[in-house]
């Protein structure tokens, strides 16, 4: 899977970039379907990847490149060996041409693009161009390439890139095979980090491989570049606690000890105003912070509903399982109180456009003031709870409800059929 080449240290990211269809992590669909393409002689004359970064677009496409050159093909897969695949290999191909549409986004580079296609490929059997963000080219240069795009020399390919489709023009994608190309799974992206660190003899504890994978939220390329991070910040063994350190984020304890002094009603303020002040001292990220905190009452408030897939929660599943514990009792409508005043509390602070920290901090400590006021008041969920409580203990744990009995005095709801008849006779 690695590119052997003697020229130092490669990163990570291009030591393990796949050099075939085999290698590719997940896309099985785009893989499957250009394999099939390959084996079945029907290569189309332009197709389109569309998805996030880092999830094997351009890949993808210089394997394309490979396979429908190579002299001396294995089945479906390029043969890595023969003079084509190297020079491609290399980046040293006459007959590859890969274009960053960013800094060639010009109708002149279109041309010339249009010109250069016309020459038959020097030692290649077609000329394949990359255009990575493709949605970057201006609409004159659109409408230059749709021509190319509509009747293309039998010796050229196009293989298009990019991370927003809705730039793309209809013309162009009705010209083009597309392929979607998604995030890859937290779990898959976590598997494959282990294989490498194994292959790179790098001790790594499972839960910070959970959180580099989380890291790169679907993205095996940041997600490699961050492990090659971690590996050096850490200088041994992967540790939990320095890798979460390095990412930068904030501790699930500093959110827990938040959530308990906000739904108690006897804590001091300090202990609501402490955490934001340690925060703003080391010079942390104020709006960082409330964007965490509500991605952590998000994960809490679908705990305590019983979801337990760490993949899904975004947490390990051992903090899955203290959340459980520590939280479940909990009023679930003073969860989602918090919750609803973080959100506000993140739309003013980007409404706002916050010029400095300080400002952030006065806004984050008297919103968490007043919501510990507001979370006092009794909810109508948690006064029906204590009533079947209290209900339960009076009649001996028999089937009465007071739930039942404030929907009859306020909903008119009729809970035993066998009431109505003498309802009607007492009329």
């Amino acid at each position: 899977m690695s590119v052997a080449a003697n020229i130092g240290h490669l990163v990570l990211a291009r030591k393990y970039r796949p050099q075939k269809f085999g290698e590719v992590v997940e896309q099985q669909t785009a893989v499957r379907a250009l394999a099939n393409a390959i084996s079945g002689d029907r290569v189309g004359s332009a197709y389109l990847f569309f998805g996030p970064r880092g999830v094997g677009k351009t890949t993808i496409a210089r394997i394309v490149a490979k396979r429908v050159n190579c002299a001396k093909p294995l089945g479906e897969e390029p043969c890595d060996a023969c003079e084509s695949c190297v020079s491609i290999l290399t980046g040293n191909s006459l007959d590859v041409m890969e274009i960053d549409a960013a800094s060639h986004r010009g109708i002149n580079h279109v041309r010339e693009l249009r010109e250069n296609v016309k020459f038959q490929p020097m030692n290649a059997k077609k000329k394949v161009y990359i255009i990575d963000e493709v949605h970057m080219l201006t609409s004159e240069s659109f409408n230059a390439l749709l021509k190319t795009l509509e009747e293309p020399p039998e010796h050229a390919m196009f293989i298009l890139a990019t991370t927003e489709l809705n730039k793309i023009p209809e013309t162009i994608l009705s010209r083009c095979q597309v392929f979607n190309f998604r995030k890859v799974p937290l779990r898959v992206v976590q598997d494959h980090l282990r294989t490498l660190c194994k292959r790179e003899n790098v001790e790594a504890a499972d839960e910070a491989l959970f959180w580099i994978a989380r890291r790169g939220d679907g993205s095996v390329r940041d997600s490699l570049s961050f492990l090659e991070q971690a590996i050096t910040y850490c200088n041994g063994p992967l540790d939990v606690e320095r890798v979460k350190e390095l990412i930068g984020a904030f501790p699930l304890e500093l959110f827990e000890r938040l959530t308990r002094a906000l739904l108690s009603g006897d804590s001091e303020s300090t202990e609501l105003l402490e955490p934001v002040h340690e925060i703003f001292s080391s010079g942390g990220d104020l709006g960082r912070f409330i964007w965490e905190y509500l991605d952590f009452m998000r994960t809490l408030i679908h705990v305590q509903q019983g979801i337990s897939d760490p993949e899904f929660l975004g947490i390990p599943g051992t903090d899955v399982k203290a959340l459980k514990e520590r939280f479940g009792p909990e009023d679930s409508a003073r969860l989602t109180a918090i919750f609803d005043s973080l959100y506000s509390l993140l739309s003013r602070s980007l409404a706002l456009r916050l010029r400095n920290s300080y400002e952030t901090r006065m806004l984050i400590e008297i919103e968490l003031l007043a919501l510990r006021e507001r979370l006092q008041r009794p909810s109508l969920s948690g006064v029906l709870r204590q009533l079947n409580h209290l209900s339960a203990a009076i009649h001996g744990g028999s089937d009465y409800s007071p739930e039942q009995e404030v929907q009859k005095q306020f909903l008119g709801t009729v809970v035993d059929p066998s009431e109505a008849p003498n309802l009607r006779s007492n009329k």
